[in-house]
């Protein structure tokens, strides 16, 4: 089909997905509508455009502003104890108060690092990071109590309900993109008039910000029709289509993949014609408002072998939070096994599975290697067919590609011998993550995983013999696991950390699609609906054996603790390298052995500390200095005290959950009855320029110090200028240098400091 007249297109990947590296889903579908005639459509990543934007120094200058008019440290009584549901209020405003100039002064230089050559030294990485999440605190605190991190994105609405998410998409006091979009993004589509608007919204942390930017579109463009799809539409989108009032939002939702409908989509509206005979299409009818959306029936989806290459044209590739940009490229849809009792991807993510020759994979690798200059990739996939990973290395070598790649895996023990590690190591894969779930054959059984602890350790550690990282998705909480198995999988991770390099640890949630809900009895739980939740996807549960769902949460917390305490990318701030998507791969793409990171990041652990006594010390100590620019912020209450009390899992309970989105009903009454207020304390709250330290809290004695450090310049001049102190008093304030040393206000030889009270 050639299209006869312009019919522009826009295509929007919308806050809040990852920022350091694209996302795939728009440009196979940009690609395949220019496949098919239609030559205006544009690419918008939204998301990143976002994050770039709020982390300047022009925009956190406004952030202090706001947060100062909305969440002034004064509004805190300083005469009395600080009861519990006024202490998140409290955090947000006390760090916003003692970092906002530092962060202002940081930002550019931070984003600089994280984006240049300095991104791979970790003296530097690490402190630029830092202030990366910094910023975004204080963003939050602006719109409080929302959240915005790498990782997430939340209101004080909960998203399993129509009448929060509707009421979020008009909340200009808490939602930071009503703003955003109408100083940035609406005037550009103004401009551009397009006739057809596409929002993939992959996940539930997108919902609220993509239904606000439909709304304005609608409002402002009547013309224009606004479409979504993603993964996240298909747990989700039948409810919003029973809703009316979703139509001030959006048109249409396409379900499952999204090629075929959305040019079947963009021909009908092109033509004039009525949407009721596009496959998988759900939509609301113009002409009569008020009305619940139809649903149209599924459609075929495309071949896998005749997708074209997906296009990533107009992506700001130098906005991504990496040195290099990591581009995405799915060799399969869907999942061959699709067995396991808590899994929906196969459900969710399209009709049957599918996927692409060898042949065909690595010819459009080569043509997007050559196009954009890009050598790393991240090969989408649930995982990997055990014919596959023998067949698409071997043409990657036999191509010669010298390419790098990471990819999800399943365990497959012959395929993932030695040999056929070593293939793909030679073939450019440097990490694989593996369904590991649990160390317990019982609960393995019951998920229906299909594999063995044994067969699983085995093929982690021919994958690490060979070279390749292995990551294991881990599991706490599954229906009738037990603390003590629990604990078992906790040590069998730490017992092999010489295999395991990461661990990517969730407790069990229960969700519409799943085994797990269809056939709760089965498993031993008995499924808790919420009549309000109407676009309820994930649900709480009752155990008849095994942990509560209270119990998991607690359990989750201990086995991070073990894993922070033994793995050496868990440990302190080196957990920045797992927490950033593709940012530990990129070491590994320079062939930096996974034996060789673990090194570098237990050195850098190590340097962080200071032994008080022992050779050397001393003269290690004694050179210890403030950093330049440190700030100080006088506090009626205790910091510390309130960030202890928030991480309790009856505070995080009120939060809505990182992966679902929900609030839990009665959370927020359970910890105000159980929690306690803070007292009334003099403290000081420290913070140094450029990301070095976390926030830091002083006692005024530790202020005093501090102010005497700077002063003198460092603690060996301090000594010389005060005369002798007793051996108890030296070893005192030894510990103390240490102690601030760890924490990142001290710094060895630095330049002349300076201290900078806020108040």
């Amino acid at each position: 089909m050639i299209a006869q007249a312009p019919f522009p297109i826009r295509l929007i990947f919308p806050p809040q997905g990852h920022f350091t590296q694209p996302y795939l889903a728009l440009p196979c579908l940009k690609a395949f509508l220019l496949a098919n005639g239609y030559g205006d459509v544009g690419l918008i990543d939204a998301s990143i455009e976002a994050y770039d934007r709020f982390l300047t120094p022009e925009y956190l200058r406004f952030a202090a502003e706001r947060v100062a008019r909305r969440l002034s440290l004064e509004r805190f009584d300083p005469a009395r104890p600080l009861p519990f549901e006024e202490q998140e209020a409290f955090r947000a405003a006390a760090e916003s108060a003692v970092a906002a100039p530092a962060l202002i002064a940081s930002i550019e230089a931070a984003k600089a690092t994280v984006r240049g050559p300095d991104f791979y030294d970790t003296e530097r990485y690490v402190p630029a990071i830092r202030t990366l999440y910094h910023g975004l605190r204080l963003v939050s605190a602006a719109w409080f109590p929302t959240q915005l991190t790498p990782h997430n994105f939340s209101m004080g609405y909960a998203n399993d309900r129509s009448a929060d998410v509707l009421a979020a998409t008009l909340d200009r006091e808490q939602n930071p993109f009503i703003e955003h979009f109408e100083t940035t993004l609406l005037p550009r589509l103004l401009a551009e008039r397009p006739r057809l608007v596409g929002l993939s919204i992959i996940y539930g942390s997108q919902l609220i910000p993509a239904l606000t930017l439909g709304r304005l579109i609608k409002q402002h463009l009547p013309d224009c029709h606004v479409t979504a799809g993603g993964g996240f539409l298909a747990y989700i989108g039948k409810k919003l289509l029973a809703v009316p009032r979703f139509a001030e939002c959006l048109d249409s939702i396409i379900f499952y993949e999204g090629e075929a409908p959305l040019l079947a989509l963009a021909q009908a509206l092109e033509r004039g014609e009525p949407l009721g005979q596009i496959g998988s299409l759900g939509w609301f009818d113009r002409a009569h408002p008020g009305l619940p959306g139809e649903l149209n029936p599924l459609g075929h989806p495309i071949k896998l072998d005749d997708a074209p290459i997906p296009d990533f044209d107009g992506l700001p590739f130098e906005k991504y939070f990496s040195p290099r940009i990591v581009l995405p490229y799915d060799i399969n849809r869907g999942c061959y096994y699709g067995e396991c009792a808590f899994c929906t991807l196969p459900t969710v993510i399209g009709p049957g599975y599918r996927t692409r020759s060898a042949k065909h994979i690595v010819s459009q690798v080569l043509a997007l290697k050559q196009r954009y200059g890009a050598s790393e990739f991240n090969f989408i996939t649930d995982c990997m067919p055990p014919g596959m990973i023998k067949d698409l290395p071997q043409e990657l070598i036999d191509r010669q590609a010298n390419i790098r790649w990471w990819c999800d895996a399943r365990v497959e023990p012959k395929a993932y011998d030695l040999e056929g590690a070593r293939r793909l190591y030679r073939a450019g894969c440097r990490k694989l993550l593996f369904g590991f779930e649990t160390a317990t054959p019982r609960l393995l059984k019951l998920m229906q995983k299909g594999q063995s602890l044994k067969s699983t350790l085995e093929v982690a550690r021919n994958c690490a013999q060979a070279g390749i990282s292995v990551t294991f998705y881990a599991m706490v909480g599954f229906p009738t696991e037990t603390r003590e198995e629990a604990r078992a999988t906790l040590d069998f991770l730490i017992q092999n950390r010489d295999v395991v390099r990461e661990v990517s640890l969730q407790t069990f949630h229960i969700d519409e699609v799943a085994k797990t809900y269809r056939e709760a009895e089965s498993f031993g739980i008995q499924v808790l609906s919420d009549p309000g939740a109407d676009l309820q996807l994930y649900h709480d549960y009752v155990a008849a054996q095994g942990m509560t769902q209270a119990e998991a949460a607690e359990m989750f917390e201990e086995m991070m603790a073990g894993l922070r305490a033994h793995l050496p990318i868990f440990s302190g701030d080196n957990l920045y390298y797992f927490m950033q998507k593709s940012h530990y791969f990129l070491h590994l793409a320079r062939d930096i052995t996974p034996d060789e990171f673990v090194a570098a990041c237990g050195r850098r652990s190590e340097r962080r500390r200071i032994a008080v006594q022992g050779p050397g010390s001393r003269q290690r100590l004694s050179a210890l200095a403030p950093r330049e620019g440190i700030f100080l912020q006088r506090l009626a209450h205790s910091y510390n005290a309130v960030a202890r009390t928030l991480a309790h899992p009856l505070a995080r309970a009120i939060r809505p959950d990182f992966l679902t989105g929900r609030f839990v009903e009665g959370a927020r009454r359970a910890a105000i009855e159980s929690l306690p207020a803070v007292p009334v304390s003099e403290v000081y709250l420290a913070y140094a320029r450029g990301g070095f330290a976390e926030f830091v809290e002083l006692t005024p004695d530790g202020k005093r110090t501090l102010e005497a450090l700077s002063a003198a310049g460092s603690l060996g001049a301090l000594l010389a200028a005060h005369g002798p102190l007793s051996a108890q008093a030296e070893a005192r304030l030894f510990e103390f240098a240490a102690k601030l040393f760890q924490l990142g206000l001290l710094t060895e030889g630095a330049a002349r400091p300076t201290l900078q009270p806020q108040h």
